[in-house]
């Protein structure tokens, strides 16, 4: 199982920066580039415990759909989603907020993955995805920063 940590400094506070990630509608502006967008959600934008959403995106050339389940939900503190549908054997993401000196916040994401495919998904992850979904992690973060300093 690949493990990736991304820390994300933000000039806004944790409680702002905690709604924003749990917002759908601001998952697909911070994640533009891949042409993610939902597909199926709870009635609400923001995501609740228990919430489950359908994302549909282009990587690596290819459609992908992942479902995913929140499955802990501690505001304005963390969440934690996983995947219960989709390309990969296994992927979670927790989301963590830190109030930093200021007002600011540290958004930490912790991405947990593993490819299907023994051992050529374990090369895959390693020698491709972790950078990939690296990239992602912290492309995704400076997006919620811009919106998230702008308020």
């Amino acid at each position: 199982m690949v493990s990736i940590r991304v820390e994300t400094i933000i000039t806004a506070p944790p409680a702002r920066c905690f709604d924003l990630a749990r917002s759908v509608s601001t998952h697909e502006l911070t994640t533009k580039w891949s042409r993610e967008r939902v597909v199926s959600r709870h009635d609400t934008d923001l995501l609740e415990l228990g919430d489950v959403v359908t994302f549909e995106a282009y990587h690596f050339w290819l459609r992908q759909r992942l479902t995913s389940v929140v499955i802990e939900f501690d505001r304005p503190r963390f969440f934690s989603d996983r995947m219960t549908h989709g390309a990969f054997k296994s992927l979670s993401h927790t989301h963590q907020f830190f109030k930093s000196p200021g007002g600011g916040t540290r958004m930490v994401d912790i991405l947990e993955f593993e490819s299907p495919f023994g051992l050529i998904g374990r090369l895959f992850d390693r020698f491709v995805l972790r950078a990939y979904m690296e990239r992602f992690i912290r492309r995704k973060g400076i997006a919620l920063k811009s919106i998230a300093e702008q308020q």
